[in-house]
Parts: C-alpha cells; structure tokens; sequence
C-alpha cells in the first residue's frame, strides 16, 4: 500500500532539503533519501524515474526528479510498502499526480516563509487526497484491471511473451528485464492482475523446476458507442434537440475512429483514474446538465470542470448545448475492455512442439487449459 509522499528539493546552498511531506508521523531517514537522490543523478542527472529499495527504511520509493538542469531541481518520492511495484497505479496516472504536485512548489519560498506555510498546507491537502485515490487502485474492478495490464510497459510485454508461448516464471522475467532495461524487483505483484483477471494460470509441471505461466485468455481495449444512450437519444431523450445533436456526434467521432496502441493507452489510464472512472460510470447511464452533474465527497465544481474538461480532450465525453445554452454532459465513447478466447494459441502450441520449442508436458498442459477454457468465453 502507498505510505505517504516526501518532496525534496536540491539547492546549491543547502543541499537536499524536505520542504514537505505526508502524513506528518511519516519520518525517513535523509540518508536514505540521498541514496535516491544519487540513483537519480548518477550519470547525466536528467529528468526522469527510478525505483529504489530502502533497506534501513524498510520500503520501496518510486521517484520522479524534475533533473539538475531544471529551474528548481525538484523530487518526488511516492514511499511504498517493501517489494511494492509502483506500475500498479498505472504510469500515467502518477505522471498526472507529479505534475499536480510540482504545481506548488515554485511558491514554497525560503524568504516568504507565511507564503510557503500556506502553500505547503494546501499541497499537504493535495498529498492526502492522491493517496486517497492511490489507495482506491487496491479495488479495482475486472474492466480496470484489464485496463491496469494494458497502461504498462511491463504489462503489454507481458502480454506478448505469452501470446507467444508458456513460459517458466525465471525465463519470463529474464525477458522482461532484457527487454525493458531494468531490473524487475518483485515479479508477484506484477502477475498479479494476470492471475485476479484469469488471463494467466500459474501451475508446477512433475519433472519441472520452474512455475510455469500459461495465457487462458487475452484482452482487448477499445471505444464502443454508448448503446444506453443511443437508444435514449433515438426515443428522444432527454428531448428529441439534444438526441439529435448526439447522434451526429457519434456520427462524426466514429467515422474517423481507429484504434491504435496510442488510443487504447489515453482509454486505460481514463479507465485507470478512480475519479474518471466514476463519471464514466455515471454517463453510462444517462447524460447531465453541467451544471447539476453530482459531485463526489469533497469533490468542488472547478475540480469537476477542471477533469470533464480533461475528459473531452481525451474524446471520452462530449458537450451538447441545448436551444437555451444549456450545457449537457454526453459519453461520447464508452471505454471497454474484455477478454477473448486465444485460438490462436492452439497452433501456436502444435507448431512448438513440432519445432522442439515446447516440452511434451508443458504442451499438453496448455491445450488442456485452453479446453477447460473455451466454454466460459466463447
């Protein structure tokens, strides 16, 4: 689970400096937080993200760092429970809380120290409410777990690599890290959404040393038309005006519509924000007047403006005006993911075992899955 968040900032001065953290009984040791601080600048020291163990703190630290060339060379370090992978929050949503917090901290100042009492306080309210959310991610549902696979670089090489063909737990990960470059700290908790989605089955083979990993089923990640609110809008509703202004949007959206890798990640991560995902939930089933749209706990209407806005960029939702003005909220694409039977995977498995690549036993345990398999998805 998330434990809380520790912004440093680096000056010339003063060195590494903690202006800010959340909760306030958090302490970390400041030797271990230079310890993340030289993994960051250790070579170049540009922009970017590590992942550190911390030992003496028993935890794991997902860091962004904005680089030493920055105006203000700013960290921020998300403090993880031990062996936790932060890819689980979805890499664009903690890009998306980064670049929040580094909001604040060009008005944290050294000589206006009333100043930066209120900014911390109000970026202290911010880090309780991104851990709010991160801990959300722990309840995801199965339509956002498969979203949570596709939204990382891990989780699509994943993917890949079993299409392909099963594979002992020790080879997949060495393939992982070749592939990607980095060492894969704990591969449980990044298997984890495979096994809780059923796209992934885990089992010893006798005569084996290894687990061995095998794809059940696969997924798919798209936009698909409302179907509720097309319906609603062809029978008039909320009045025949604003269903036909809705439907020739739909027209227009997905006459030029294609997905693409690019397009199916902007689907997952709206998926993956426990925020945008509620109003996906709620424009499922009808569209709102902005202006009556219900918020959520401790939810204000400019938050709510700020991520519809956010929303429609992303092609998700869509404003219709009414003949008064009036704004309407529409769900422009309904975000679906799914799983799907791998046939393909059947001569995949016979043309291995012909060519040598797979054993014997582990081949016939992969079709015997795909067997059992095929009824609950078909």
């Amino acid at each position: 689970m998330p434990l809380g968040y520790i912004i440093c900032r680096w000056s010339q001065n003063q060195g590494l400096i903690i202006p800010a953290s959340y909760p306030e009984k958090m302490t970390v040791d400041l030797d271990d937080m230079m310890r993340v601080f030289y993994a960051h600048v250790t070579g170049a020291g540009a922009e970017g993200n590590v992942v550190v163990r911390l030992e003496r703190s028993q935890c794991n630290v997902a860091s962004y760092f904005t680089g030493m060339d920055s105006a203000d060379p700013i960290m921020i370090n998300l403090m993880l429970s031990y062996g936790e992978d932060p890819e689980m929050f979805g890499e664009a949503y903690l890009k998306e809380i980064n670049e929040e917090i580094l909001k604040y901290t060009p008005e944290i100042s050294a000589t206006n120290m009333a100043q930066s009492y209120e900014v911390i306080k109000r970026l202290k309210e911010y880090l309780k409410l991104a851990l709010f959310q991160l801990e959300r991610l722990k309840s995801l549902t199965k339509e956002q777990k498969l979203a949570q696979i596709y939204s990382s670089e891990k989780g699509r090489a994943i993917l890949e690599f079993l299409q392909e063909r099963a594979r002992p737990r020790k080879e997949l990960l060495a393939l992982l890290e070749d592939k990607l470059g980095r060492i894969i700290a704990n591969i449980d908790y990044t298997l984890e959404p495979f096994v809780k989605t059923s796209l992934v089955h885990q089992d010893w083979i006798a005569g084996l040393a290894d687990v061995f990993l095998f794809l059940k089923s696969d997924v798919i990640i798209s936009r698909i038309p409302p179907v509720k609110l097309v319906d609603q809008a062809k029978r008039g509703i909320p009045n025949p005006f604003l269903g036909k202004q809705y439907l020739d949007a739909l027209k227009v959206f997905y006459a030029q519509y294609k997905p693409t890798v690019e397009d199916n990640l902007i689907v997952a991560n709206n998926l993956m924000n426990p925020d945008k995902y509620d109003y996906i939930v709620l424009f499922r089933e009808k569209p709102y007047p902005l202006n009556k749209i219900p918020k959520g706990p401790g939810e204000s209407f400019k938050f709510i403006k700020n991520m519809l806005k956010s929303m429609e960029e992303d092609k998700v939702i869509t404003i219709v005006k009414d003949k008064k003005g009036t704004e309407w909220v529409f769900l422009l694409s309904d975000l679906w993911t799914n799983t799907f039977y791998p046939e393909y995977m059947v001569d995949q498995i016979r043309n291995d075992r012909r060519q040598g690549l797979l054993k014997k036993e582990v081949a016939l345990m992969h079709l015997k899955l795909l067997e059992k398999e095929y009824p609950k998805i078909k």
